[in-house]
């Protein structure tokens, strides 16, 4: 009965609810409020099970507003074909074995490829299966050198390319906080703009992640030796805030705000992992 019900509300263009692992994100309401509010940047601290939950949120948030949505991911573009194929697959062991085949998901070494960014891909995929409209870019257009002006470019590019394609939509995408930056990378001599410094600042709002304290999963070692690739602790800079987004560009300079996921932070290792 549920399923026919489901399909019903599909063939008539309704979309059919949001998916049960959606959660609330308070204050998230006041942006999508904003009428030029076009580019979500959740700046995150690669490694950690919370801050792509964060983003899978932000997805589900924009959805209930009707938005289209455009998930943006820390890939290079020669995963596009895999998360467009994903997206559009029914999720099951075969299309998940297809996806983790793309080339971002074998690199030993990237905190960016692991099982909570696995289940954000997974909640836009059951979104879009719901019959709202998601869709993904891979935006890391320039991966080499990991600090430079046109990796940040690169960046801006793409994902301007792919809200402008898609009228209307929000782009929520999940990068680390150096891109997210509005001030850009201060330090460099020159110093440059960032992709979050690149993007149209009146349709753009970026985010930090506070800082807790908790773990994340990386590698400190060259070439990602497995001694050292695992949990890591984080500083403690902060008490612990109560989830959601709080919009204050006091709060740290660069950004337009922090998120906080309600506590402190665990680790998520590589999706790929034994």
């Amino acid at each position: 009965m549920m399923l026919s019900m489901l399909a019903a509300l599909m063939g008539a263009g309704i979309p059919a609810g949001l998916p049960p692992s959606c959660g609330a994100l308070p204050g998230i309401e006041q942006l999508l409020d904003r009428p030029d509010f076009n580019y979500l940047l959740i700046g995150e601290y690669h490694g950690t099970a919370e801050m792509p939950a964060v983003a899978a949120d932000a997805l589900c948030a924009g959805a209930k507003a009707g938005r289209p949505l455009i998930l943006g991911l820390e890939f290079p573009p020669a995963n596009q074909p895999y998360l467009d194929a994903y997206l559009s697959s029914d999720g099951g062991e075969a299309a998940r074995t297809a996806l983790l085949v793309a080339p971002a998901w074998h690199a030993a070494e990237d905190a960016r490829v692991t099982h909570a960014v696995l289940a954000l891909i997974d909640r836009a995929r059951l979104l879009a299966s719901r019959g709202y409209k998601v869709s993904a870019v891979a935006f890391d257009k320039i991966p080499q050198p990991l600090i430079s002006k046109e990796r940040e470019a690169g960046m801006a590019e793409l994902l301007t390319a792919a809200q402008r394609k898609v009228p209307g939509s929000l782009v929520v995408a999940l990068t680390g906080t150096g891109h997210a930056d509005k001030e850009g990378w201060t330090s460099q001599n020159p110093p440059f703009l960032a992709a979050g410094g690149i993007l149209p600042p009146r349709e753009t709002v970026s985010l930090a992640f506070a800082r807790p304290g908790g773990q994340y999963w990386g590698c400190q070692s060259p070439g990602g030796e497995a001694n050292g690739c695992k949990a890591y602790d984080m500083a403690v800079r902060e008490a612990v805030r109560p989830r959601g987004i709080v919009l204050d560009p006091a709060l740290r300079g660069g950004f337009d705000g922090l998120y906080s996921t309600g506590g402190q932070y665990t680790a998520s290792l590589p999706a790929l992992s034994k």
